[in-house]
């Protein structure tokens, strides 16, 4: 993730005051990481294995090693290659130390050797002393860091979580909101009924995974569950199969159900686009007004299609709007021209 793209993120951020997630990642999480296999062994450093990675970058140890210790940034994870091993058992045994010592000061979250090298006995007497976690893996440096890269970049993505419903509608990912008991639930079930896939119901947990994009899941507590009041908690993949549920889906749209009393004047013609920022980057944005025998599920089935339509560049009020004032041109010259010959 640039660096860049974090800068410009945190301004947006600050200045929306938008309430984040801790997406910092322990080195026990990355040790026991269900989802990706990393190989990881530990092989010092037992003490401090609940250090934080606050940041996705990934160092080698090149610079550092040389003696540019300013340039250690112990919120990443530390590499040590084969050109950096080899380097480190270059030196005789009291510079050895006196560099790992200083490393180690700095209290970097963790080290990982990678290829399966063997750990120089300093090294590992460094890592125990400042209770640094030493990890081995046995991938090539460039794999290693390149498979870290992929995890990190969406593990520590910025993010954000939204009550409310977030399902996928004719392939658009559509994000439901609206005060708690308007009923979104009971329209998300309505639309699950019909065909279409959950992603996540009442806690939505939004991930900025580059500057215009954003994806959203469910925590792994409630995933696959529903709240809908008079029946409880039921869960939709047993129900319904694992056609009905989706782990993660890109947001496109997001809908807002309201009471038809507390908006003053409900869209009508559609001819603009309204957005509303989550996580700095604006969403396009509509608002259904609920009344008593309204069929909800109908009508996001049709925002969903009609999101579809604007993207291919086809919006009907635009349209229409042409056609009107085409209308209305085409009758001024007839009458100018009636006058005329009159």
């Amino acid at each position: 993730m640039p660096k860049k793209f974090i800068r410009s993120f945190r301004r947006k951020t600050i200045s929306s005051n938008e309430k984040l997630i801790d997406t910092s990642l322990s080195v026990s999480e990355l040790l026991e990481n269900p989802d990706r296999k990393f190989e990881l062994t530990l092989l010092a450093g037992e003490k401090g294995i609940n250090r934080k990675i606050k940041d996705p970058h990934i160092q080698k140890l090149g610079l550092v090693l040389a003696g540019e210790f300013q340039y250690l940034d112990p919120t990443r994870i530390q590499i040590f290659g084969n050109k950096e091993i080899t380097f480190l058992t270059a030196l005789d045994l009291v510079r050895q130390k006196e560099i790992l010592d200083k490393m180690g000061k700095k209290h970097a979250s963790c080290f990982i050797l990678s290829r399966g090298l063997p750990a120089p006995e300093n090294l590992i007497d460094t890592c125990n002393k400042y209770d640094i976690p030493l990890l081995s893996n046995p991938l090539k440096t460039s794999l290693l860091i390149d498979h870290l890269n992929q995890f990190l970049k969406e593990r520590m993505a910025p993010a954000t979580t939204r009550h409310g419903v977030l399902l996928d509608v004719f392939g658009v990912g559509v994000l439901i909101l609206g005060k708690s008991g308007i009923g979104k639930s009971e329209c998300a079930l309505d639309l699950i009924i019909r065909g279409h896939r959950l992603v996540s119901d009442d806690i939505v947990k939004i991930i900025q995974t580059d500057p215009s994009t954003l994806f959203g899941t469910s925590f792994n507590l409630i995933r696959n569950l529903m709240e809908i009041r008079g029946l409880g908690i039921i869960n939709i993949r047993d129900l319904f199969g694992v056609e009905a549920i989706r782990k993660r889906k890109k947001i496109d749209l997001v809908v807002e159900l309201i009471d038809w009393l507390s908006i003053d004047k409900p869209e009508r013609l559609g001819l603009d686009q309204n957005t509303r920022p989550v996580l700095g980057v604006d969403m396009p944005f509509i608002q259904i007004p609920v009344t008593p025998g309204r069929n909800l599920s109908t009508i996001i089935e049709v925002a969903a299609r009609n999101h579809i339509l604007r993207i291919s560049g086809i919006r009907t009020p635009e349209e229409l709007e042409k056609q009107i004032l085409k209308k209305m041109q085409e009758d001024d010259l007839a009458k100018n021209k009636s006058k005329t010959g009159a």
